[in-house]
C-alpha cells in the first residue's frame, strides 16, 4: 500500500499576489480617465449645441438668473446712465438686433458678469473704482465680447456637465466628486483664459469704433495688477489671464493695429448717482 505524504501548500489561493494598493490606484485612474473622456465629449457636443441655441431658450435660462440676482428691481439713475453707454456700444456690434441690459449690484468685489438673456451685472465696487468713461466702455465691451462669442453659455453648460458627471459617477457631496470636479476644472482653465483674451481683443476693436482711439483700454488691468498678479506657478490655476500679461498683449495688439490713444472722458456724471 502506497503511503500518502501531503505536500506543503506554498501559495495561498485565497490571497492575491498583486498589491491591493496598486490595484486601487489603477482602478481609480481608470475611473478618472473615463470621467475626463466623457467630459471632453460632452463639452464638444455642448459647443455645437450652444451655437444653435435659439434666443428664446437663452431668455428662459436668463429668467432664472434674473430671480437669483434679483435683477427685476427698478433701475437706478446710475444704471440708466450706464445703460446709455451700453446702448451706444451696441450700435457698433456686428449683429444689430441684440438687446442688452445693465444692472448695478452692491458688492465688495470689483467684477462684472455676462448672464444669459443679455444681462450684464456690474458690481458697485468696480464702478466706484473706474476713473473714465473709456475705461467703463472697455469693461462693458469686454462683456459684450463674451455674449458675441457665446462664452457665457459655454461656461454655464460646462459647469452643469461637470456637476452631472461627478454626481453620476461618484454621488452627490462625495470627496471623490469634489476631487473630480477640481481636476476637470483645472484641465479646462486654458479654455477660460483663451475666452478672456478673445473678449479683450473684441473690446479693443469696439472701443476704436466708438471713440476713434483706445484710451482707457488697459486702465482696469493696471489698477488690479498690484492686487491680482500671480506668481508663475499659480498662473496655471487661474481662470483669468494675469493682469500683467493682459496689459502686455493689449498694448501689442494696439501697436499691431495702429490704434491711437487720446484723451479720456471723465465718469463724473455716472458716479454722482452711485451714492
Amino acid at each position: 500500500m502506497v503511503k500518502f505524504t501531503p505536500r506543503e501548500i506554498k501559495k495561498n489561493v485565497n490571497v492575491s499576489s498583486a498589491s491591493p494598493l496598486r490595484e486601487f490606484f489603477v482602478l481609480l485612474g481608470g475611473i478618472f480617465g473615463v470621467v475626463v473622456l466623457v467630459y471632453i465629449v460632452l463639452g464638444i457636443a455642448l459647443d455645437v449645441l450652444v451655437e444653435r441655441m435659439p434666443a428664446r431658450i437663452e431668455d428662459a435660462v436668463g429668467g432664472f438668473f434674473i430671480k437669483t440676482y434679483r435683477l427685476e428691481e427698478p433701475v437706478t439713475a446710475a444704471e440708466i446712465k450706464t445703460q446709455e453707454l451700453l446702448d451706444e456700444l451696441g450700435r457698433y456690434l456686428p449683429e444689430k438686433n441684440l438687446a442688452f441690459t445693465v444692472h448695478i449690484k452692491e458688492s465688495p468685489d470689483a467684477n462684472a458678469l455676462a448672464l444669459p438673456g443679455g444681462h450684464i451685472v456690474i458690481f458697485s465696487t468696480l464702478l466706484d473704482e473706474v476713473e473714465s468713461e473709456n475705461e467703463l466702455a472697455m469693461i462693458l465691451a469686454h462683456e459684450l465680447g463674451h455674449f458675441i462669442n457665446r462664452d457665457h453659455l459655454r461656461g454655464l453648460g460646462r459647469g452643469l456637465v461637470l456637476v452631472v458627471i461627478s454626481t453620476v459617477f461618484f454621488g452627490a457631496d462625495s470627496t471623490v466628486a469634489n476631487v473630480a470636479q477640481r481636476t476637470l476644472i483645472t484641465a479646462d482653465l486654458k479654455f477660460s483664459r483663451k475666452q478672456e483674451l478673445a473678449a479683450d481683443n473684441f473690446a479693443l476693436e469696439l472701443l476704436q469704433r466708438k471713440y476713434g482711439h483706445v484710451a482707457g483700454a488697459c486702465d482696469f488691468f493696471e489698477r488690479i495688477k498690484a492686487k491680482r498678479d500671480l506668481p508663475a506657478f499659480a498662473k496655471f490655476l487661474s481662470t483669468h489671464p494675469n493682469p500683467s500679461d493682459r496689459i502686455i498683449l493689449l498694448k501689442e495688439e494696439i501697436g499691431r493695429r495702429g490704434y491711437l490713444v487720446k484723451e479720456k472722458i471723465p465718469l463724473e456724471d455716472i458716479k454722482l448717482f452711485l451714492d
